[in-house]
């Protein structure tokens, strides 16, 4: 068994944007393409990119690494659905799973070895979920043990797993990060705008 791998959400119907956001075009790459390399680049294994209108052309734009793209059918009903599809495709191979966004292209491998790193020492202390906060914000990626995989499973909604981490409370620690960029996520036209010059660091 694997130590720790990566769920990447990348079924969104983008209503707020208009357009699969998924694909939009930074610095030359896809934007859900940037999860898939800081979890790659992490080491992070598997890695399981969930899909759902565009899961042949998710395929095609990150065959080059080793990541795997699985369909979620139910991808209109909401985000646990994907959440759920991506827990179950995992749950036998690893012993913990970050969780990332499709949506989030700045966050760095920087975040994901400290949260591996925390982690390590945390779990002897009973903490099941490590969480990013940046500028004091929570954000993603989230790492769950899989001890919480049970309830990640029980989700429904478009909720995705916060109400989960509200039931662990006890078992969550944070990890801050200065740099509010890190934590963006890119919504509507407006924040695509906003964003669209800003630097990588990957």
């Amino acid at each position: 068994m694997n130590d720790i791998g990566a769920i990447i959400l990348a079924a969104g119907m983008s209503k707020r944007m208009g357009q699969p956001k998924q694909f939009l075009n930074l610095h030359g790459k896809p934007l859900f393409r940037y999860s898939v390399e800081t979890a790659v680049r992490s080491g992070l294994r598997p890695v399981i990119v969930v899909g759902g209108e565009h899961t042949k052309l998710l395929k095609e734009y990150i065959r080059d690494l080793p990541a795997e793209v699985i369909h979620n059918p139910n991808f209109a009903t909401g985000m646990s659905s994907s959440l759920k599809v991506g827990v179950k495709a995992i749950q036998d191979k690893v012993s913990a799973s970050f969780v990332f966004l499709a949506d989030q292209p700045f966050i760095p491998v920087t975040v994901v070895n400290r949260l591996r790193k925390v982690y390590a020492v945390a779990k002897s202390k009973n903490i099941k979920i490590i969480r990013p906060r940046y500028a004091a914000v929570p954000g993603h990626p989230v790492l769950f043990a899989e001890d919480i995989f049970p309830d990640l499973l029980r989700i429904e909604g478009d909720r995705g797993a916060n109400h989960v981490i509200r039931q662990h409370l006890a078992e969550v620690e944070y990890v801050d990060f200065d740099h509010s960029l890190w934590g963006v996520d890119i919504d509507t036209p407006e924040d695509w705008k906003l964003y669209i010059s800003k630097r990588i660091y990957h």
